[in-house]
């Protein structure tokens, strides 16, 4: 089910680029152009009701994930975490920003704090999960066990940070060090990850030294 680029750009142009999606800038972030587009265009088409997203950092992403939920024109329940005050502080800013400054008239979400302390808020089950935590290895563990089981089958799953690409027939960590990104390879290494990768801008060279590493999966 693997998507090309090609496959990939269709689903931009269709939705971010007719939707006319527009890349905040008023504010820092770590979601980049390129996986902005990708991440609108892929919920604008999976249309996912049940949404969660750990850990949200400054509202970047936050801020796509919601405009794409208000065009699907569905019900939907969006649900963010991040462990860090200032930086949940700063995603209800930047999202209430785009509420006053007229860009929409209502959303509906919720935003709470360390995930592993809220894990009762958690639907059972999501038919989307954003997931960009700290990428200690403890959290990818905690993440392995606690919310990869809640997706439901053919939901929709970003990892973010995935700087990885199969050699040789093995999956190679290019663009970090960070303890979890191993832990998760290790899972999808031992055929123990139940996901099946759609895109992941890493494979693409020119995508490469533009994007902080965005990779889309379904579950199995």
């Amino acid at each position: 089910m693997e998507y090309t680029k090609d496959q990939i750009q269709e689903f931009v142009n269709k939705y971010a680029v007719n939707d006319n999606l527009t890349f905040p800038t008023h504010f820092e972030h770590r979601l980049d152009v390129i996986s902005s587009k990708i991440l609108y265009s892929l919920l604008r088409e999976f249309k996912p009701k049940t949404c969660l997203e750990f850990g949200t950092s400054w509202g970047g992403s936050a801020l796509v994930i919601l405009k794409a939920l208000v065009c699907n024109e569905l019900p939907y329940k969006y649900i963010g975490f991040e462990k860090e005050d200032n930086l949940r502080i700063d995603t209800l800013r930047n999202i209430t920003h785009w509420l006053t400054t007229g860009a929409a008239n209502s959303i509906h979400f919720e935003l709470w704090g360390d995930i592993t302390r809220n894990l009762h808020k958690v639907p059972q089950k999501l038919d989307f999960a954003f997931i960009d935590p700290d990428w200690e290895e403890d959290i990818a563990i905690w993440t392995y066990e606690n919310i990869i089981p809640r997706v439901k089958k053919g939901g929709l799953v970003q990892i973010h940070d995935w700087s990885v690409r199969e050699k040789e027939g093995r999956l190679v960590y290019e663009g970090g060090g960070y303890k979890g990104i191993f832990y998760f390879i290790d899972r999808f290494e031992r055929g123990e990850m139940p996901l099946e990768k759609l895109f992941s801008v890493w494979d693409w060279e020119e995508y490469r030294n533009s994007s902080i590493a965005s990779s889309f999966w379904i579950k199995k």
